[in-house]
């Protein structure tokens, strides 16, 4: 029987095996039984996981991602398969440390992780387990002796055997601190090539940050993010509802949206940074539907026209087929000139009681952009990131009067609802 034939008889029993567990009648089984199977199916699945690493080290000594003009082996994998760029990126990292190598003149030489591997094989360990190991493994410093490399990795495996990999991440962390009691394994070499970040889609129309920040990069973000996501109490003294994570969320926008009013980020092909919307004639007049990024990313139509109310916005309106029928950047922003007059007038978020400066501010459409406001200084008013969440929602209206922005706060805050200024801009 050849190699081909052999290998295709394995997959094939492997396929009726599979079909035959399909067939068993759990109903039947005593409950140490259908515990019995329940562990056997895990250690299997664990075992057939572990053949990725043989799989891909494979497919990358034959080269095939460069064969199939693939970017990468993550790349190659996720069109294969059908995986998320993150599962196919852990699958590839996983096989690097776990499949076997090769050198140059053909060697065969055991994997990175022969201890893990092992493990792994064996089907007494998860896919997390392995990251854990890896993750803990590569902090380690390369001047530390292979021995205690190997004696290391050997006790994680050992660990993992008895606990998750949630514990064993803390456990793993403990063994650092050991062999590192004066936190040198971080060194800025170590940091720059470990430093990572990557923004996902959730798939519910919510994106997933993920980030390991160097001690330079973390020291910034936390004296910048920090100082803006402070609890922001309501005029009548209520707490801010905010919780700590949605408080750094919303700092981490006033952030971004800095960046693209300052005009200073790189060009792309010429072309200023600037968010790209495409949407329908149907969808601005109805305000319903679905309008798209040029990233891919979808947005409600309230969304995109909330956004186009405060940030360089550049839009493709086509019809039902796909045809252009009109481009460009249909909103006006406030000019420098205009800026500066609005930072002379209101000093900063215009909405009473807020002390943001101006560098943390938006110009606001008192008169909405979408509904037809101009972008005059009759207008225009500055508020911070927060309010200008929060204006059109927690029912307060703004009145231009005599060439200044009054605040008329909801009746629950104010029965006799008397507009309301800015202490700044009276104190004059």
């Amino acid at each position: 029987m050849s190699t081909m034939v052999q290998e295709v008889a394995v997959t094939t029993e492997l396929s009726a095996a599979v079909d035959g567990l399909a067939a068993v009648s759990l109903s039947r089984l005593a409950e140490d039984e259908l515990l019995v199977v329940l562990r056997e199916v895990e250690r299997a699945r664990r075992r057939l996981e572990a053949w990725d690493a043989r799989l891909i080290a494979e497919l990358e000594e034959r080269n095939l991602p460069g064969k199939y003009v693939m970017r990468s082996t993550g790349t190659l994998l996720a069109g294969l398969l059908n995986l998320s760029p993150r599962e196919a990126a852990q699958r590839v990292r996983h096989a690097r440390y776990l499949g076997p190598r090769v050198t140059v003149t053909g060697e065969r030489l055991e994997p990175l992780l022969p201890a893990t591997a092992r493990a792994r094989s064996v089907g007494s360990m998860t896919g997390q387990h392995v990251s854990v190991i890896i993750r803990a493994i590569d902090k380690l410093p390369t001047t530390l002796p292979v021995t205690q490399v190997n004696e290391a990795e050997s006790f994680l495996v050992e660990q993992a055997q008895q606990f998750d990999a949630t514990v064993l991440s803390r456990i793993a962390q403990r063994l650092l601190d050991t062999l590192d009691p004066d936190g040198t394994l971080a060194d800025d070499t170590w940091q720059q090539r470990h430093r990572f970040l990557s923004l996902a889609s959730a798939g519910d129309g919510m994106h997933r940050l993920t980030a390991v920040l160097d001690g330079e990069t973390a020291a910034l973000a936390q004296a910048v993010l920090h100082s803006l996501a402070a609890p922001k109490p309501s005029d009548d003294g209520d707490r801010d509802e905010r919780s700590a994570g949605q408080r750094m969320h919303d700092a981490l926008r006033s952030v971004l949206k800095l960046a693209l009013r300052s005009g200073e980020l790189p060009t792309a092909g010429a072309v200023p940074a600037t968010v790209l919307i495409s949407l329908t004639a149907e969808q601005f007049e109805s305000r319903t539907g679905l309008a798209a990024t040029s990233f891919g990313q979808q947005l409600t139509v309230d969304q995109a026209l909330r956004l186009a109310d405060e940030a360089a916005i550049a839009w493709v309106v086509h019809n039902s087929q796909g045809g252009i029928l009109n481009y460009g950047t249909t909103k006006r922003l406030a000019g420098s000139t205009q800026t500066l007059a609005l930072i002379a007038r209101d000093r900063g978020c215009a909405f009473p009681g807020c002390t943001s400066p101006p560098e943390w501010t938006e110009r606001h459409h008192v008169v909405p952009w979408r509904d037809g406001g101009s972008t005059d200084l009759d207008n225009l008013c500055l508020l911070c990131d927060f309010h200008h969440d929060r204006i059109d929602t927690g029912g307060w209206t703004v009145l231009m009067r005599d060439g200044l922005p009054w605040f008329t706060p909801p009746a629950w805050l104010d029965p006799d609802q008397t507009p309301r200024l800015n202490q700044r801009i009276q104190r004059r």
